[in-house]
């Protein structure tokens, strides 16, 4: 773990690939949701795929937005049954305004159950998927070898500890974003930060798993 804390710190592309992340998350906070995040889901692609390198890769290169585009339809074809599971567990339940009644508890409890697995299933196998995709380049390659993968021990550590990370990393940058001035810059900052160590870290058991 020690060693994803200080990864963005290394290579000859360290600094450049942290500031164009910063910006990145900088400009979605204050000016463009969403939308200026896309480069840094691609760049966050290419971390994850390059987890057997020591350094950050470039940031600032053309194909890095190809590739968040790319990334983007890894995400929402993944996304699909976990986001209709969702959107089903709400509409049964809750569907006519109302809470579900006494009787029907036990039916609320079961689905929400499920779309929280089906989530959690999700979130472990995204990463892989994205991996696949920034090796390969293709669309195809991002559902191959998937269950080799998830079911490495390297991986499942490396992906706890990274989504640890991830979050931990990602609640603090809110919270700073949140008190707004200048700390909106250091959560900015944050936030940058997060992405790009979660990403090594992952990526690094993926690599390993592969």
């Amino acid at each position: 773990m020690w060693e994803a804390l200080r990864y963005p710190f290394r290579g000859d592309h360290a600094e450049k690939a942290l500031l164009a992340a910063w910006l990145c998350v900088f400009v979605h906070t204050i000016a463009l949701p969403v939308i200026a995040l896309l480069p840094l889901f691609g760049y966050a692609t290419r971390v994850l795929a390059r987890g057997d390198t020591s350094s950050p890769p470039p940031f600032l290169e053309r194909t890095v937005l190809s590739q968040s585009l790319g990334a983007v339809v890894v995400l929402i074809a993944y996304a699909v049954i976990p986001v209709a599971t969702t959107i089903a567990t709400i509409y049964l339940f809750v569907g006519n305004g109302e809470p579900p009644a006494e009787a029907d508890a036990i039916f609320f409890l079961f689905g929400s159950t499920a779309t929280l697995i089906v989530l959690a299933i999700f979130a472990y196998f995204l990463p892989i998927g994205l991996g696949n995709y920034g090796r390969n380049h293709t669309l195809r390659a991002s559902v191959t070898n998937l269950t080799t993968v998830a079911g490495n021990a390297i991986y499942f550590v490396g992906w706890a500890s990274g989504t640890m990370l991830f979050l931990v990393g990602i609640a603090i940058s809110s919270a700073l974003v949140d008190a707004g001035g200048f700390f909106t810059v250091l959560g900015s900052f944050a936030g940058a930060y997060t992405v790009i160590v979660a990403s090594r870290r992952i990526g690094r058991s993926y690599a390993d798993s592969v």
